[in-house]
């Protein structure tokens, strides 16, 4: 992977030539530093600032793909004019719509039903957060103890294998996450090519920026159709380009918001 900063005029070149930019963003650990609970995550004002300029920008679309719930990512964010996507994909909120999967919704039971027995079943492991997403749920240990883990984890493999027997849930792993999601065939990688070939017409170059094992799917499903931007330290990753941190993020948003796209090329 090269930094972006290093190979900043051939990326500013190929944005100049765009025809327009659809700018894909994951949240947590992206546009906001990963916190030890959830629900303290928030967006920096100053990040807040320039997506909100980037979404009024005529050649930009901004979408924020995470696998937050689309409702606890909208009460994040709260800007106008530009795309939600929740629950990895299973969630859209697009011009005042919603869209949620519908094979996703014959989950919500199972997921009711399950989120009953985890928490009487691991109620003995202290620093768990189980994040109830309607259509999915979350296990967070981050507050865990390292000597627990090992425990934790094989509690949950065994909540989790009749459900995944009877092919009622499929498994999800991110940075000190556990998932159950909807077994379903579907990922931040297919919705970001759903999202690309929805303005086909307009033929936007596409940025994804992630952090997360989950963003992998849409490193992959973008390779050659845009820029792909790992957030963190050089590791093995399918994404070209990566910055360091969330505040390298808020420079390099800053900077294409200062850039006209559909120009010419700068240098001629």
């Amino acid at each position: 992977m090269q930094h972006v900063f290093d190979v900043w005029q051939n990326i500013e070149r190929r944005l100049w030539l765009a025809k327009g930019v659809l700018l894909l963003l994951d949240f947590d650990g992206t546009l906001t530093p990963i916190v030890d609970r959830p629900e303290e995550a928030e967006l920096p004002r100053e990040m807040e600032g320039v997506l909100k300029l980037l979404a009024k920008k005529k050649r930009f679309k901004v979408a924020i793909i995470s696998g937050r719930s689309l409702s606890n990512l909208k009460a994040k964010i709260k800007i106008r004019n530009i795309i939600y996507v929740g629950n990895h994909g299973l969630e859209i909120e697009r011009g005042g719509k919603i869209f949620i999967y519908p094979e996703a919704l014959k989950s919500i039971r199972t997921m009711k039903e399950l989120k009953k027995i985890l928490q009487k079943e691991l109620r003995s492991i202290g620093g768990i957060i189980l994040e109830d997403k309607r259509v999915g749920l979350a296990i967070h240990y981050r507050m865990v103890k390292s000597s627990e883990v090992p425990k934790l984890k094989r509690s949950v493999g065994k909540i989790f294998k009749p459900f995944l027997e009877k092919g009622e849930i499929k498994i999800g792993y991110g940075k000190k996450i556990l998932e159950a999601r909807a077994p379903i065939f579907w990922d931040k990688g297919k919705v970001a090519s759903m999202l690309l070939d929805s303005f086909k017409q307009e033929k936007p170059l596409s940025i994804y920026l992630g952090d997360d094992r989950t963003d992998e799917d849409a490193f992959s499903a973008l390779d050659g159709k845009g820029l792909t931007v790992f957030i963190g330290k050089p590791r093995k990753s399918k994404a070209k380009f990566f910055l360091k941190d969330v505040s390298e993020v808020g420079v390099f948003l800053k900077r294409l918001s200062l850039l006209k796209i559909g120009g010419r090329n700068p240098g001629d």
